[in-house]
């Protein structure tokens, strides 16, 4: 399996390891896995779109930067909005299943943030299963989008803006 499918299925492993009262640390942990299953899902499928060798995948793999693709994501899910120097170049609109990855992607990372860092934050099984129903989802969702041959530039738009957001800014 991938790795992004691994950390998937370890969420929810964590997620269901006490039967009866959970433990936060396995809880915080499942939320971090079901952040990190996408995150890696999206550089894995970036780092194919920009390089076929795999030693240059790992590079490029590296080049992704949490923070810059959260503004992009951030934009992309709240109704696509581009810059205008992108938007003269992509003339589309930005798929709603792209923009369910977007928003999983900032809704994971910030659940992320609160287990990883707020430790006054407690989290219930109940949320956190929701939490990796929106991954698997957004996993789904992904699939679908990436099948739809009319929509190969989106995804390419999606996946070089996570790649490339604050440098698009500068334009």
């Amino acid at each position: 399996m991938s790795l992004h499918g691994d950390l998937l299925e370890q969420a929810l492993h964590l997620s269901s390891r006490e039967r009866k009262k959970p433990k936060q640390a396995s809880l915080r942990r499942a939320i971090s896995s079901a952040y990190y299953a996408l995150f890696h899902l999206l550089l894995e499928e970036g780092a194919k779109q920009f390089a076929s060798d795999q030693g240059l995948r790992k590079l490029v793999r590296r080049a992704f930067v949490h923070g810059e693709m959260k503004k992009a994501a951030k934009s992309l899910s709240s109704g696509g909005t581009l810059p205008d120097h992108v938007k003269a170049v992509y003339l589309g609109t930005v798929p709603s299943e792209l923009r369910n990855v977007a928003k999983a992607f900032v809704d994971l990372q910030d659940r992320r943030h609160d287990a990883d860092y707020d430790m006054n934050a407690s989290f219930t099984r109940s949320q956190v299963i929701d939490l990796i129903t929106l991954a698997r989802d957004a996993f789904d969702d992904w699939k679908t989008v990436r099948a739809k041959p009319g929509e190969r530039v989106a995804v390419e738009l999606f996946l070089s803006a996570m790649l490339l957001w604050d440098r698009w800014g500068k334009s």
